[in-house]
């Protein structure tokens, strides 16, 4: 979703359970947009999402509130976890991407001919059955990473369900991509610089997303035709 002129946030859930009868994953991304959108009624938020650490504060608050309302939600307790949503998103301002992270989802930057994993890896992969260390909706209060890089023109955000194992280059990530079910999901976001300002004054550097998708089954050869294009400057 846009939050401001110069600021999108984008991400990918993957998880197991419900809340309110409602798969986890789709409540946490239902109720995230619900609180984003009540906040922006407010001059002080809409004021921070177009400042690049103010609106990573500001947004981590509205994902802080999601978090505590689905796990009260739940019938989960310490011994054990009815449901819970892995989470990866990117809140992109003024050419700045803030990556907010936990659990098995993941995201790569496409940059200059190399990919770059912008996510930790909160998996065990050597436990019997898959296994993470945290995830959204277990704990009361909110457990992220949050890192951060800049973009260049073209340069190109993945974000998937599952990340990719092993070492990560553009072969490995389309052959993941290709290899996924049909029903996962991932968002492509690729970034091209806009030099007009709103005023038609002086030239303002800010980046726009120009690509975005849904369900892998659609998007493959997308993805593969962006990275191609991308990898090959």
């Amino acid at each position: 979703m846009q939050l401001g002129p110069r600021t999108w946030f984008l991400a990918v859930t993957r998880g197991f359970g419900s809340v309110d009868g409602v798969a986890i994953e789709r409540a946490l991304l239902t109720r995230l947009r619900a609180e984003c959108e009540r906040r922006l009624r407010s001059e002080r938020f809409r004021r921070a999402v177009d400042r690049p650490q103010a609106a990573a504060t500001a947004v981590l608050a509205a994902l802080a509130r999601v978090n505590s309302d689905l796990h009260a939600r739940t019938a989960g307790h310490d011994d054990y976890v009815t449901a819970a949503s892995s989470l990866t998103a990117a809140l992109v301002v003024r050419g700045r991407a803030y990556v907010l992270h936990a659990g098995g989802t993941a995201a790569y930057l496409a940059h200059r001919g190399e990919i770059v994993a912008l996510s930790g890896d909160d998996t065990f992969d050597d436990a019997p059955l898959p296994l993470i260390a945290r995830a959204l909706g277990t704990t009361p209060t909110l457990d992220v990473a949050v890192s951060s890089v800049m973009l260049d023109e073209g340069d190109v955000i993945i974000l998937v369900g599952r990340r990719v194992p092993g070492d990560v280059d553009r072969r490995a990530l389309i052959a993941h991509v290709e290899s996924c079910d049909p029903a996962e999901h991932l968002l492509v976001a690729r970034f091209e610089r806009d030099d007009a300002n709103e005023t038609g004054e002086e030239p303002a550097k800010k980046y726009r997303p120009i690509d975005a998708a849904g369900a892998i089954v659609r998007i493959v050869a997308a993805i593969g035709l962006i990275l191609a294009l991308v990898l090959a400057r």
